[in-house]
């Protein structure tokens, strides 16, 4: 079985977590049901000759990246690989405005460029200067995953050391439209912290962006070890997805009670969270429990604040209150977390985080 170790996380999210220093000391409260992302002063990051020209998210994507090089240690990745569930909505929608208001006549071009799919991946290459393998994937909620797996796949080849992977969906009025109008949001304004106690059908839109540096050696300053990704598409039954869950834990040689952490996926809807709930008390019963999309709110790469928060769980031996499911009863040592993520009850996934040892 091959070893991957992230030795790196940058994450800018509705929350302060661009200060790699702190680990959810201080958590935003939001008052209605959008959650946007706490930005760091972005000229700690990028030149301002360079700022001026960016959108907002790629600026926040630019940042996170850079402060997960940081925290790496590396310069130049061999591989940069980004993924998106819906990409710049807010920018595809202002040149499609364009479009219309303008007659399809002297269109800012800027607008086009900075909405395609790939953009941000191109943006960071060109800023870090990696000329190696660039690739973006656009899957709605497996997003993330495949490009964790792709990311994987590099370093198994051994035709990469430290690749940079990472994720980034943005609010927009677009979107939180129309997945109103599906049901997907909550009706009623709802407090971020007061959403788990609520027993309605929706959640909370949200944001973010999440950069790692994974590598197939450990470092002095790795945050954890990464097993493997499962993914689990529309699953017929809650017994199919146990299953899953089950077969997924024996290749990777574990028990149900060898899980330290485990890192619920649920977003608060009670039409749809229920699988995850069940995945709780059959299977994941001695294993702590922590939430986090009070924190973030739901978009389609939201495992990968899980990731971030189950590295950060491990590198420190320490549980944020804010995330923390009570009453609860911490491990003397955490080693193992399992995140089991869901986006809109379709798109399940696992991942797989074990305690980095190294003599490094």
């Amino acid at each position: 079985m091959n070893d991957f170790y992230i030795n790196g996380a940058g994450v800018i999210s509705p929350q302060k977590t661009y200060d790699d220093q702190t680990f959810l000391s201080e958590i935003t409260e939001y008052a209605d049901n959008v959650l946007t992302c706490v930005l760091p002063n972005f000229k700690d990051y990028i030149h301002p000759f360079q700022l001026r020209r960016l959108s907002r998210m790629l600026r926040i994507g630019l940042a996170a990246a850079v402060i997960c090089l940081r925290q790496a240690q590396v310069q130049t990745p061999d591989a940069i690989i980004t993924s998106t569930g819906s990409g710049f909505q807010d920018d595809t929608a202002k040149f499609l405005s364009e479009i219309l208001t303008q007659d399809e006549q002297q269109l800012t071009p800027t607008f086009f460029m900075q909405s395609t799919y790939n953009a941000m991946a191109g943006l960071i290459a060109l800023s870090v200067r990696c000329r190696g393998y660039n690739n973006t994937h656009v899957g709605r909620g497996f997003a993330f995953e495949s490009a964790l797996d792709d990311a994987m796949m590099l370093l198994h080849e051994r035709n990469a050391q430290n690749v940079l992977v990472g994720s980034f969906d943005e609010v927009s009025p677009v979107q939180y439209n129309q997945y109103a109008r599906m049901g997907y949001f909550k009706k009623e304004s709802v407090c971020n912290l007061d959403l788990f106690d609520t027993q309605t059908s929706g959640t909370l839109q949200g944001e973010g962006t999440a950069f790692f540096v994974l590598s197939s050696a450990p470092e002095p300053h790795t945050l954890c070890r990464l097993r493997n990704v499962r993914m689990v598409y529309k699953p017929t039954d809650y017994r199919e997805l146990a299953n899953a869950l089950d077969d997924y834990l024996s290749q990777n040689q574990l028990e149900h009670a060898d899980i330290d952490v485990f890192i619920n996926g649920i977003s608060g809807d009670n039409a749809r969270d229920h699988w995850n709930m069940a995945i709780r008390q059959d299977r994941m019963k001695s294993a702590t429990e922590v939430r986090f999309k009070h924190l973030t709110g739901e978009y389609a790469t939201a495992s990968s604040f899980a990731l971030w928060l189950g590295a950060m769980i491990l590198k420190t031996q320490q549980i944020p209150d804010a995330v923390l499911v009570k009453p609860a009863v911490l491990p003397a040592t955490m080693n193992t977390v399992l995140i089991c993520n869901h986006f809109l009850s379709r798109n399940y996934s696992f991942m797989l985080l074990e305690r980095a040892t190294t003599s490094c």
